[in-house]
Order: structure tokens, then sequence, then C-alpha cells
């Protein structure tokens, strides 16, 4: 009896390595090997079974995918990119809440690949990444929002801007009250600051914070109870950028700019 085709795929990484290598073109059997760490005698009976399944075709020494593999393929990779990235830190997804990031973003959060997450030691708890403030002074530009109040920030910002950086901060209505109490000051120099905009998002803002450099995301989310607890997760891969930048409009779109206290 045929095997289903998940299982076929699924069911063995030997076969499932060998149609995400054929993605890219045909390959002679020494490249296969080669490439997968395989010997011969391991991988011929899996080539086998995608041929039965109509998903590998084997002329002579060379392997190529179907006109059917290439079709299964193309839907393997997003979905593979995904599972890595939930099985990375599963924890951490199935414990926060997601409803900071909108659905369209959500399907592609397999582009999240190479995630390190980062969790301060109580005695830096009220203090600022140190990575991110290094790298952050490193960058061109800044894109940040959030939904409280961080002791540590807008002085952070303010010098940001004074180096010469472009500075773009969302933040949510209450957290900008909160700012204009504890920090009007540094708020006011920022606002007159050339580098410095600021936005508020008017409604309830469900991401607890972003952060993004040129080349550094960084993300967090609020747990299921609505808590803050300083989990934070970076990466540095250009697809990852460009999604943490999509997250970004998403918010700055549904924002509105102040110029002034």
């Amino acid at each position: 009896m045929r095997r289903s085709m998940i299982d076929t795929i699924f069911m063995s990484e030997k076969r499932k390595n060998l149609m995400l290598l054929l993605r890219n073109g045909p390959k002679t059997m020494i490249e296969v090997l080669e490439v997968l760490d395989v010997t011969r005698h391991a991988l011929l009976p899996q080539i086998k079974i995608l041929s039965e399944n109509g998903l590998v075709v084997k002329e002579k020494d060379v392997c190529r995918l179907s006109e059917i593999g290439s079709i299964v393929v193309e839907d393997m990779v997003p979905l593979i990119s995904t599972l890595i990235v939930l099985e990375e830190n599963y924890d951490y997804w199935t414990e926060h809440e997601l409803d900071a990031i909108p659905p369209q973003l959500l399907r592609r959060i397999g582009e999240l690949r190479n995630c390190k997450m980062v969790e301060p030691d109580i005695n830096d708890m009220f203090e600022l990444n140190k990575d991110m403030i290094v790298r952050a002074r490193e960058s061109n530009f800044i894109m940040g929002a959030t939904a409280f109040l961080h002791p540590s920030f807008p002085s952070f910002i303010l010098d940001l801007v004074k180096s010469d950086i472009d500075v773009s901060i969302i933040l949510a209505k209450n957290a900008l009250e909160k700012h204009k109490v504890a920090y009007g000051k540094e708020l006011d120099v920022f606002l007159h600051s050339v580098k410095g905009k600021l936005y508020v998002y008017p409604e309830h803002m469900k991401l607890a914070s972003l952060f993004i450099a040129e080349e550094f995301l960084m993300i967090c989310l609020f747990d299921k109870s609505g808590k803050y607890d300083r989990k934070d997760l970076v990466f540095c891969s250009a697809d990852a950028l460009n999604w943490g930048l999509e997250l970004f409009e998403h918010y700055l779109t549904r924002s509105y700019r102040i110029t002034g206290l």
C-alpha cells in the first residue's frame, strides 16, 4: 500500500533532507552523499520510497525532484521554518500572548530563525540589555515601541539622538503619561531634537516592547497573565529584521505623532 505523502516525507529525516537539498536543483549521488553525510547503502532505500511516491526521480546517478515534488517542497520550507522557530523557544511562544502580532506576520513566524532568549539577572532587572545598548550606538537608526515606563529608557534615547542617530519611538498612551510625569524634561529635549520622533499608540498596546537597529531585533511579549517578565527574544538575521520592521510599521500606522508635551 502506498504511503501517505506526509509519512513519506516527515517520517524520515533522510527523505526530508534530500527533498530540501534537491529544491536547489538536481544533484549527483556523490553530491547528495557528501552534503547529507550519509552512506549510499543508507540512502538508496529512502530514494526508492520517494520515487515510488512520485516525489523524486533518479536517472542513472542523478537525483531531482519530480513536478509534484517541486510543488510539495515549496510548501515544506515555510512549515519546517515555523516548526523550528516554535520548537527553539516552545515555552516562550506557548506562555506569552501572541495577539500582539498581526495575523499576516504570525503566519510568517518561521522567519524568526536563530533566536536568542535573554533574561536579565535579578540585579539587572531595571537595566537595559547591554548588548542592545552597544548595537544601538553602532546603528544609524533606531525604532522602538513600548507599552510601559522603563526608568533607563528616556536617558538612553536622548543619548542616541545626541549621537546623531535617527530615533523613532512609539509609546502606549498610558506609558506617555507616565513618562511626562517622571521624565518630562528628557522627553521635551527629545521632541525638540532633529533626530527624535515620538508617536503615541492610542489603543491598548498588547506588545510589551520592540526594539530595532540596523542588525538587531529585540521583541518582548506579555505573558498569558498580562505581565512583563523581562524575557526578551533577540534576532540578528536579515529576514527577522525585515519581519520586525513590518511589525513596527503595523503599530506606527495606528499611531499619531506628537511634537510637544
